[in-house]
């Protein structure tokens, strides 16, 4: 969590948006070589600060888990399991805080990739993680056999070796691409209004990962199964938003930034309309399949023994309530990216102030009656509020954006999605009718209605004629060549 949260905001939260628009307004009027030079001023007090604040945060968590240890371990038998998991959290902390200054400088390689329409190295970051852990998980697992207590060291040292990999993919991408790096001396143009742009952008940022960070912490006091349920469904509502919002407006921000810069007003609309649409055509059934489909899922995926049926039961209903946010959620970070690009980061911070106490507020109110569902339902109604202040203020800073009309555009949504729900729901109850309950079932349930549904909802897509059907279309070719 520790290292996620500076990443998001030294890395691909507060500085990339700041840092794109200027990168795009040197590579539009200067040659590469002062393009770069500014990438190595950035990249040299970006590794700076990280490595200091790892430093800090490793100092930090030593001297709590020597706290923790001397006067609570043992007390009680509630108040020894938590403050086991505390201490336990604090270590691991120390030995996963390397992985901050290593995504946080990959995530600035990746924007200046992104910048230069090099989309493929920095969308395959995650899967060279992924391959740092599930190698680590494998050795230590199936080989070694180790016990949990040590395989979640071993599992550690796998995320720093995929950060590793992630690093050294970014740098060799762009190395091919003539950056070198260097130390460089002197003013550089640039950084004077990249400071302008990260200082609120970076407020507005602390306060969102703030606000996620402190729901994790009140579940992690709740109950010692409210955090890893929470935990478990926000890993499959990341799925969609990694493959589709994220992707999305990592494509159309510099697209945007680049317009902006050039004063291309009506290219501007045209591309942030395309890139709303599509980040809600390509959500919404996500969203909805999440939604009809969180039991079967959720077996077929984590009941293997330890995860028990019980813990299903427990986790379908976050999973149901998160998975409605994340169409509001994709649209949310597409339009704090629109923000980013006509350079007002200031905007995002006021509004992410007012959802930071919303979510607070509704967060305390509705744990000790709802405990878990309730810090899910605070994150809902937060992005709802979210979303309201985005839509108005958007359309206040550049008027010409109200010729972005979405109504048809979300009603083919919305009905493709109902659809889309009616055969899912009519399908998996036949298939649990013929096989019960079992795991067998929520296997066959989901390699016969997922792509089904799918089916489904992009045939009614197409056949009520989404605006971006052809954009539709090719996305899900490139998707099915992968």
């Amino acid at each position: 969590m520790v290292p996620n949260l500076f990443r998001r905001l030294f890395g691909e939260g507060a500085l990339t948006s700041a840092f794109v628009p200027v990168l795009s307004d040197q590579v539009r009027v200067a040659d590469d070589q002062r393009a770069f030079r500014f990438v190595n001023q950035v990249l040299l007090r970006l590794i700076m600060i990280t490595v200091g604040v790892s430093v800090v945060l490793c100092l930090l968590f030593a001297l709590a888990a020597v706290v923790i240890a001397a006067r609570w371990k043992g007390e009680g038998q509630w108040t020894a399991s938590i403050a086991e998991q505390w201490y336990q959290g604090s270590l691991l902390s120390i030995l996963m805080m390397p992985y901050m200054p290593i995504i946080c400088v990959t995530a600035i390689l990746g924007a200046v990739l992104n910048v230069r329409n090099r989309f493929a190295v920095p969308a395959l970051s995650n899967v060279l993680l992924n391959v740092g852990i599930i190698g680590a998980l494998l050795i230590g697992g199936l080989w070694m056999k180790l016990p949990a207590e040590e395989l979640v060291w071993l599992l550690s040292v796998g995320v720093l070796v995929g950060g590793v990999l992630q690093i050294f993919s970014a740098l060799w991408a762009l190395w091919q691409e003539g950056w070198r790096p260097r130390i460089e001396r002197g003013p550089v143009d640039g950084m004077e209004e990249l400071k302008r742009l990260f200082i609120p952008g970076l407020w507005g940022a602390a306060i969102l990962q703030v606000n996620t960070f402190v729901s994790r912490l009140l579940a992690f006091g709740l109950n010692e199964s409210a955090t890893t349920t929470l935990n478990y469904a926000n890993r499959l509502i990341e799925l969609p938003m990694g493959m589709f919002a994220v992707a999305i407006a990592t494509v159309i921000f510099p697209q945007m930034s680049l317009m902006v810069s050039a004063n291309d007003r009506e290219g501007l609309v045209e591309s942030y309309g395309h890139g709303l649409r599509m980040t809600l055509a390509l959500t919404a059934p996500a969203a909805v399949g999440l939604i009809a489909l969180s039991e079967p899922i959720l077996t077929m995926l984590f009941q293997w023994g330890r995860f028990s049926a019980g813990d299903v039961a427990m986790t379908g209903p976050l999973l149901m309530i998160l998975a409605a946010a994340v169409p509001l959620f994709a649209m949310n970070a597409f339009m704090t990216r629109a923000f980013h690009a006509f350079k007002d980061t200031r905007t995002p911070v006021a509004y992410a102030g007012v959802t930071f106490v919303v979510n607070l507020v509704l967060s305390l109110a509705l744990m000790i009656p709802l405990e878990a569902k309730g810090l899910a339902l605070a994150n809902l109604l937060a992005s709802v509020t979210l979303s309201v202040l985005m839509v108005r203020g958007i359309r206040k800073k550049r008027p010409e954006l109200t010729n972005v009309h979405i109504g048809r555009s979300v009603r083919t949504i919305l009905l493709s999605s109902i659809g889309m729900a009616a055969v899912a729901i009519s399908v998996s109850y036949l298939i649990e009718m013929m096989m019960g309950s079992t795991k067998e079932a929520a296997f066959v349930t989901c390699a016969v209605v997922i792509p089904l549904g799918a089916a489904v909802y992009f045939g009614l897509l197409f056949a009520c004629k989404f605006e971006d059907s052809a954009e539709v279309a090719k996305l899900l070719k490139r998707l099915m060549r992968r």
